[in-house]
């Protein structure tokens, strides 16, 4: 497939490596975009239901992921339909593992934060496409690329991906701990910032 991640040859190659950074860039997209209106445009629930809010978050989330897997599916089978070996599949369900709990912990934040500042979408926005522009999907993350994405920690997410698709090497032991440690963080911080302002939530709603 790319062996290495040489992605920067043009032509299928190149075809292949750039899908295989957009889906799973579509998911968290999409999750992250519909997290931050969730809490707003479930306000009656919020405000009748004794529920937590988490789960109003947690749902686009969900889909988000549903339309995600279904997607790499879809790009599994052209893979395989190139005749190429997939011996890194394994590695799908850990790397879907950590963006559905990196983009929830952000989105838990958004959620929240929209309540307050009603043109928090159009800041995210901007943002999203900033990030967009930092990761490594439309360029490999190598040679003059390499200084942009270090400390990006979807470097090591995207790179997951594309060893589970594409068969590239794993990325480096170090990168793959940041991301754990850096997605855990997020995600223990992102559900105790929601908790807390939960209670004024309902107040503003």
């Amino acid at each position: 497939m790319i062996p290495g991640g040489r992605a920067g040859q043009l032509g299928e190659s190149y075809t292949y490596f750039l899908i295989s950074g957009l889906i799973p860039w579509l998911g968290l997209n999409e999750g992250l975009t519909r997290s931050t209106t969730s809490i707003l445009d479930n306000a009656p629930l919020v405000r009748r239901l004794r529920l937590r809010s988490e789960v109003l978050v947690a749902v686009p989330n969900a889909s988000a992921l549903i339309f995600e897997c279904i997607g790499l599916a879809i790009f599994i089978v052209a893979v395989l339909f190139r005749g190429e070996s997939l011996r890194l599949l394994w590695v799908l369900p850990f790397a879907l593992v950590i963006q559905v709990l990196l983009q929830f912990g952000v989105g838990l934040v958004l959620a929240a934060l929209y309540v307050f500042f009603r043109d928090l979408t159009q800041i995210a926005a901007f943002f999203l496409s900033v990030l967009f522009y930092l990761s490594p999907i439309l360029y490999p993350a190598e040679g003059r690329f390499e200084k942009f994405f270090f400390w990006n920690p979807l470097t090591p997410l995207l790179g997951l991906f594309r060893s589970a698709t594409l068969g590239s090497p794993l990325p480096e032991a170090g990168s793959i701990v940041f991301l754990s440690i850096f997605t855990a963080s997020v995600f223990a911080s992102g559900l105790l910032f929601f908790r807390r302002a939960q209670p004024t939530l309902v107040d503003l709603i």
